[in-house]
C-alpha cells in the first residue's frame, strides 16, 4: 500500500509539472538568436539573458556557422527546421548581422522577409555599419555617419568612437561583462535608436543604423517579475 501510495504522489508530480511546463510554453514566446559576430554580441545578449531571468529554453542564444549574413540566416533557417521536427517551433528567429562591407547583406535582409511570408518566421536584426552603433547609443544619440579613412576600416571608425566613451578605453571586440557595464543605460539606448531609426526614415540614410532595440523590446516582454 506504501509503494503504491509513493507511486502515485510521483506520478501526480509529473502530471503537475507536465501541466505547468505547457502553461509556461502557452504563456512565453520561444526565440532563436542567431548572431554573425562569434562573441562581443553573443556575449551581450547572454548577459542580458541571464540578468533578466530568462531561461535557455525559452530564448537560446545560438553558435553561427559562418560570418556572412548569408550564411547566418541559412543556418538560422536549419536550425529551426530541426526544431520544428519536434513539433513545437521556435516562434520567432532574430538573425543578427551587421551591414559592414558584406556583400551578401541585401540579399540576406530579403530573404529572411521571403522566408516569413512562407511562413517560417525569420527576422534580420541589422546594425550600420556595425553592432557597436548600439552600444554607443547608451552614452549619447548622434546621426552623424561614419565612414573609412585610410587604414581604418568603417567599423575601426566605430570602434574608435566607442572607446572615446567614458570606462571604454580598452574595449576589445569578443569583450566579457559589456552589458553588465551599460545596463544602466539602457533606456536611453531605446529611446536613441529610435530616434535614429525617424531620423534615418525621413533623410532616407542608413548609416549609422540598428535594429537592436526591436530585439531589446522583443526580450523585454520574457523579462522574469
Amino acid at each position: 500500500m506504501g509503494s503504491d501510495d509513493l507511486f502515485h504522489k510521483r506520478k501526480a508530480r509529473a502530471k503537475a509539472e507536465l501541466q505547468r511546463e505547457k502553461h509556461e510554453r502557452a504563456r512565453n514566446k520561444r526565440y532563436l538568436i542567431v548572431c554573425e559576430g562569434t562573441k562581443t554580441e553573443p556575449h551581450y545578449l547572454q548577459e542580458l539573458l541571464d540578468d533578466w531571468k530568462i531561461p535557455q529554453h525559452v530564448v537560446r542564444v545560438a553558435p553561427n556557422d559562418g560570418v556572412s549574413p548569408d550564411r547566418v540566416v541559412a543556418h538560422a533557417l536549419a536550425l529551426y527546421e530541426d526544431d520544428a521536427l519536434s513539433g513545437d517551433a521556435f516562434d520567432l528567429v532574430y538573425c543578427v548581422f551587421d551591414r559592414d562591407k558584406h556583400t551578401t547583406f541585401d540579399a540576406a535582409v530579403q530573404r529572411t522577409k521571403d522566408l516569413t511570408n512562407a511562413g517560417k518566421p525569420l527576422e534580420a536584426i541589422t546594425s550600420t555599419p556595425c553592432f557597436e552603433v548600439w552600444l554607443l547609443l547608451h552614452f549619447r544619440y548622434s546621426d552623424q555617419p561614419f565612414h573609412a579613412a585610410g587604414k581604418r576600416s568603417v567599423g575601426d571608425q566605430v570602434v574608435s568612437a566607442l572607446k572615446a566613451m567614458p570606462g571604454f578605453a580598452k574595449y576589445g571586440k569578443g569583450q566579457k561583462g559589456i552589458y553588465g557595464q551599460l545596463k544602466d543605460k539602457l533606456a536611453d539606448a531605446l529611446t536613441n535608436a529610435e530616434r535614429l531609426r525617424r531620423h534615418g526614415t525621413a533623410a532616407g540614410c542608413i548609416n549609422p543604423a540598428t535594429e537592436a532595440d526591436k530585439l531589446i523590446k522583443a526580450l523585454k516582454t520574457l523579462k522574469k517579475k
